[in-house]
């Protein structure tokens, strides 16, 4: 069963959020926004990805169990060379994930700040979230600054980070290279993995403008770790479907 699915979303937890950005519009963002900007949109599930926080998620999953979407907790974290997306299973406690960031170094005055990162490589940050239970999503790669393969970091520490046995799949932004991507077949990067979209909305009308569908038995970790090992068969951008996925799928 397909599942429409945005695994990039950030709340006012994070400083870059519409609330900050635009004060003089005196916008101030309720997480029932946003999960109600996520049912209209279709989506079977979210997750959440402030930056080098995960001090949103708790109330935001309750409101999400209550209206029926799924809520995979996360954070989205800056390291050196990029950003990654820790996405954990929705019922994973939250001080897991507080834990992992203070593992990371990232204090309290620099948790939701998406400008400060922390001293470990990409790639040992992947080995931090798969230990801490969650999956490594390597975040928006082909977009500079934040996305390691656009970056400025030497060809050979992408092709490390590229190679990791902790990474999971990776999030693109020009869907017309997943193909290559999925095969393997990208210049210097000869290994395929799973690819997603996601929205990294930061405003609640963001939310759902570049979804993935998953064919998935359960909307879980475990349903998006198969979706990630067997991709060319369950995951599926827009364009790839004939029909209007509009609806939510039952």
């Amino acid at each position: 069963m397909y599942r429409k699915i945005d695994l990039h979303v950030h709340t006012p937890v994070s400083s870059c959020y519409v609330d900050y950005i635009r004060p003089e519009a005196n916008i101030k963002t309720s997480l029932e926004e946003i999960v109600d900007a996520a049912i209209a949109a279709g989506l079977d599930a979210i997750a959440i990805t402030d930056h080098n926080s995960a001090d949103g998620i708790e109330g935001i999953r309750e409101i999400g169990r209550r209206n029926g979407l799924c809520i995979f907790p996360g954070v989205e974290i800056s390291a050196r060379g990029g950003h990654v997306l820790a996405i954990f299973d929705q019922d994973t406690p939250v001080e897991r994930l507080h834990r992992l960031v203070e593992l990371l170094g990232f204090d309290e005055e620099q948790r939701g700040h998406g400008f400060h990162e922390t001293a470990m490589w990409l790639d040992e940050v992947f080995q931090r979230i798969e230990e801490s239970g969650g999956l490594a999503i390597a975040s928006h790669i082909d977009r500079r600054p934040k996305g390691f393969i656009a970056g400025e970091v030497p060809l050979q520490d992408k092709q490390r980070i590229y190679n990791s046995r902790y990474l999971s799949a990776l999030e693109i932004t020009i869907p017309s290279d997943r193909a290559r991507w999925n095969q393997g077949l990208m210049p210097n990067f000869p290994k395929g993995y799973a690819c997603i979209q996601g929205s990294d909305a930061h405003e609640p009308r963001e939310i759902g403008r570049r979804p993935i569908y998953v064919d998935i038995p359960t909307i879980d970790l475990d349903g998006l770790r198969l979706a990630f090992r067997e991709y060319e068969a369950r995951i599926r951008f827009p364009e790839d479907l004939a029909i209007d996925f509009s609806p939510r799928l039952g």
